[in-house]
Parts: C-alpha cells; structure tokens; sequence
C-alpha cells in the first residue's frame, strides 16, 4: 500500500507536536535566523534555512541569504521542499547537483531559485519527532563532506534548542 507524502507528514503525533511552538514569537526568529547566518558563513553556503514542515507546507522560520520572492513566500509546498527528504527520512541529506538527481532535476523550486546543491539534518525533538530541517544550499555543485555534516548538525541541535524555549 503506497503512503501518499502528506499522509506521512500528516502524522497526529508530529503535527500536535508541532502546534506547541509560538514559530511567530520575533525573540525565536531572531535566534534561528542568526543559527542559520552562522552556518552559512562557517560552511561558505550562500543560503542556509531553519524550516519545520506541516501536513502540506514547508514553513522557513529561520534564514540567510534568501532571494527576495523566496523570502516574501517564506516557505513552498512541501511536495517541493528538499527539506521534506530530510524530515521523512529522519537522517541527514545530502544533494551534490540536483540537476544531476532524478528525484530534483524536475523540481520547479529549484529551477526558479537556481540553487544546485543541499545539505540537511533533521530538528528532532526529544521525543524523537521529526520537526522539520536546517540546511544550508549552494548555486553550485558541491560534495558535502562528514566535517561539514558534523558544523550542520552542531547547529541543527542549537536550532533545535531555540525552538524548545518556545514550546507551550
């Protein structure tokens, strides 16, 4: 029997998760956009997201260097979010070129944004749900290395703690 995506989003457990968190409150904006400015300045990625995903949509709560429609949009659907990957499988992923990648090479998000490459790792609560990603992505094709992983995943967990302090 397949599971359609948003089936498996749309787990009861992870969404009530989910809805603990003031994902507006400007103090937590301001944290998980300077967790997502440092990782991209440490892993030299022109962009890098702090993103939670809901049933349908990827939600960006945290950012640096987006483009200017991307940032107004502050998400995208979550059938288009690499994101989406990340928090399915519950471990990091990594994308050297997604033009060279059958399962992104069609995606209309990433024709439009130009972005070639992506590095994730999953914001895991303690209860081991999968909230959503941080990462970082480059407009070039990149080989992402086990340090660069290990700089992400040192952040994801700082990400991760932010949000904590604003769980209701």
């Amino acid at each position: 029997m397949h599971i359609s995506l948003h089936d498996r989003l749309a787990d009861p457990a992870r969404l009530r998760e989910l809805a603990r968190y003031d994902l507006a409150a400007q103090e937590l904006r301001a944290d998980l956009d300077r967790v997502a400015e440092r990782s991209a300045k440490l892993l030299e990625a022109p962009v890098s997201l702090v993103t939670v995903l809901g049933a349908d949509v990827q939600q960006i709560v945290g950012s640096y260097g987006l483009g200017d429609w991307v940032a107004v949009a502050q998400g995208a659907p979550a059938e288009w979010a690499v994101c989406t990957r990340t928090v399915l499988d519950g471990e990091p992923y990594r994308v050297a070129d997604f033009r060279d990648d059958p399962v992104h090479a069609v995606n209309p998000f990433l024709a439009t944004t130009g972005l070639r490459s992506y590095l994730g790792v999953p914001l895991i609560t303690p209860d081991r749900l999968m909230l959503g990603a941080h990462c970082v992505v480059d407009s070039r094709r990149r080989i992402y290395t086990d340090v660069d992983l290990a700089v992400l995943g040192d952040s994801a967990d700082e990400a991760m703690t932010a949000l904590l302090r604003h769980r209701r």
